[in-house]
């Protein structure tokens, strides 16, 4: 908690962080803690699941870890998955280290009314951030403010938040996390240091899975090679079984609607715009699932069967294929993108799923034996 303490850490290495597959952030982060280069706010970008948040975490832990001297009065590394400080920031009960999202419960206020769970207000920034920020850190060596989900911030939010940004006291972090940095505006955006996090490889995902999971070999291949480079998406699935589950019945749920009626397209941009305004994350979700059932049809129309992710689902993707041209799947792709644009740009949820809907081609289901489960011939 003292310059001294800092003035240690230039000389010690940071292990133990649960990040991984990130090297070149790590390497940074690292590299900057060491010589005592830290910047006073980051913004973490990469897809859903990619180990944001998890970064975020590690970078509280390693400000607020001092490093223990050897027998020789030595510092040490500082071990990120020892350290005391750290079990209690990932445990969620650290004094300085704030995690914040649109679902954080502010302090009961008469004056002020209830509060979208979608959004991170105005209010998150004042009563937690910027107040927070006030005091000096009472049992680490800085006060650390996670916003993750940042991009869900509203523009009152933004504006509060600048600042804080501008004028952060030395000892306070502030850590943002987003799908991209257009996601938040550029004079947020220019007062953050970027990490950039991309899709791990499956091979570290499943390495990974097995060494600290004990996941079996099997298992961890299935899960790495589902997850698409999101670590986070595997451990959850080790840990709940119902995702791999949900996971099937989208796939499902996908081919019933190419090859269904106009009347359920409309139910289920119906139904998935009620979603919508209770889970906007749960949506995108969808969208990004439904990316990938069609990436899996183009490449079953390549006959490319060794770059198709869901494997398992083959002989469906294959018949799909046969009925659906390459133009057709292109259309497909650039409908949905053009719809999670549309909603990004809070466009109206129902009629845009609908539009969607609508340019979504057609395949017969009597082509499609896979659906029927009578043929025998399902997954």
């Amino acid at each position: 908690m003292t310059d001294s303490s800092l003035s240690v850490a230039k000389h010690t290495s940071v292990i133990g962080w649960k990040t991984f597959g990130h090297t070149g952030p790590i390497r940074l982060l690292t590299k900057s803690f060491e010589t005592n280069r830290l910047a006073h706010a980051y913004l973490i970008t990469g897809p859903e699941k990619v180990g944001k948040r998890t970064l975020a975490l590690d970078i509280a832990c390693m400000v607020n870890t001092e490093p223990v001297a050897d027998m020789f009065g030595q510092s040490t590394d500082i071990d990120l998955s020892k350290s005391h400080q750290a079990e209690r920031i990932r445990a969620g009960i650290h004094s300085d280290v704030e995690v914040i999202d649109p679902a954080t419960e502010l302090p009961a206020s008469p004056e002020r009314k209830a509060v979208s769970k979608t959004t991170i207000s105005i209010d998150h920034i004042r009563q937690i951030v910027i107040s927070g920020s006030s005091t000096k850190p009472f049992e680490g060596m800085k006060k650390v403010f996670i916003l993750d989900g940042a991009h869900r911030m509203v523009r009152e939010a933004e504006t509060s938040l600048l600042k804080i940004l501008e004028e952060a006291p030395d000892h306070v972090l502030i850590v943002l996390t987003s799908p991209t940095a257009e996601a938040l505006s550029q004079t947020v955006v220019s007062r953050c240091q970027l990490l950039e996090l991309r899709p791990v490889e499956s091979q570290v995902i499943e390495s990974k899975l097995i060494e600290q999971f004990g996941t079996d070999e099997a298992q961890a291949r299935l899960l790495s090679r589902l997850a698409r480079g999101s670590p986070g998406w595997a451990i959850d699935a080790i840990n709940d079984p119902t995702i791999i589950d949900a996971h099937n019945q989208a796939i499902l749920r996908f081919a019933e609607i190419v090859t269904g009626s106009i009347e359920s397209r409309f139910r289920y941009a119906r139904q998935t715009a009620g979603q919508f305004w209770q889970d906007r994350m749960a949506v995108f979700y969808e969208i990004e699932r439904w990316i990938e059932w069609w990436r899996d049809v183009a490449m079953m129309r390549h006959k490319l069967i060794d770059n198709i992710i869901n494997v398992e689902w083959v002989d469906l993707f294959s018949q799909i294929a046969t009925e659906i041209t390459e133009e057709q799947i292109s259309a497909a792709v650039t409908a949905i993108e053009n719809a999670r644009h549309a909603l990004e740009a809070n466009a109206v949820p129902q009629l845009t799923l609908e539009v969607m809907m609508l340019d979504l081609p057609w395949a017969d289901p009597a082509k499609i034996p896979s659906l029927n489960p009578e043929s025998g011939d399902g997954s």
